[in-house]
């Protein structure tokens, strides 16, 4: 096991635990950074996310949005799956624009003119689905949008964790499925590392029985906050995979 990896995942795997999201949005640039393949790194972090949310869904599975589910599948999914097969470039500057908006949901508890603006935006929500999922084909942002949409709900904590979970489960699977038709699939299961899976599992069951039901759902929502800001924060990196195989890192 690389030690930086195994520092990488013990982190993402602690705020996906928490969230429902966070080990693809924020292991991919933290591992293209420390210098990994995007193909290997999606084969390291592609299995711990569908895991994780796994066991997410099975904790909450009555608590979850099942309108919004609905919607996702519907608007958001065939988006994923159209973008990242068919598109060949990625617009750089989208990313700051995404975090610009994440920064304004996670103000929009303090200040009303905000909250105005982001409950305006969001109720568009068909629209929102369908630009969410070509985002996440073509940058790979899908899930900090994700984020935004369900935390901006008047759901608890339960709830917001196990639709985030549900819906980033759901993206994980199309994009796999997508992979398979652009990359050599055995190249997948040839790399596929099971000590790093474990050490994710290990994370998330001491998150949840020693800090996650510690929260309180008016501390979930200032964390939920801090957590969209810190997404803002994120390396401004994008990437795209092209049919050959290669990786473009702008």
């Amino acid at each position: 096991m690389a030690f930086d990896i195994l520092i990488t995942i013990s982190f993402i795997s602690l705020v996906q635990s928490i969230f429902g999201t966070g080990v693809l949005l924020f292991g991919t640039p933290i591992l293209l950074i420390l210098g990994y393949n995007f193909q290997y790194l999606l084969i390291i972090l592609l299995p711990i996310s569908v895991s994780i949310n796994l066991l997410q869904i099975k904790d909450d599975f009555r608590k979850i949005n099942i309108e919004f589910y609905k919607k996702l599948i519907f608007y958001c999914l065939p988006s994923i799956f159209l973008s990242l097969y068919l598109l060949t470039f990625t617009p750089t500057k989208i990313n700051f624009y995404v975090g610009l908006f994440l920064v304004l949901i996670g103000l929009k508890n303090n200040i009303i003119s905000i909250e105005r603006f982001i409950g305006y935006f969001l109720r568009y929500e068909s629209i929102y689905l369908i630009l969410m999922g070509v985002l996440h084909g073509i940058t790979n942002l899908g899930g900090a949008l994700l984020s935004g949409a369900i935390f901006n709900k008047k759901l608890s904590k339960d709830s917001k964790r196990a639709t985030i979970a549900i819906c980033y489960l759901s993206m994980a699977i199309i994009q796999i499925i997508t992979l398979i038709f652009k990359l050599n699939a055995s190249e997948f299961l040839k790399n596929f590392n099971l000590s790093y899976w474990i050490v994710s599992l290990v994370i998330y069951f001491l998150t949840k029985n020693y800090l996650y039901y510690k929260i309180n759902d008016e501390r979930y929502i200032k964390f939920s906050d801090l957590f969209l800001l810190l997404m803002f924060l994120l390396p401004k990196q994008s990437y795209h995979l092209y049919p050959d195989n290669k990786i473009e890192i702008y």
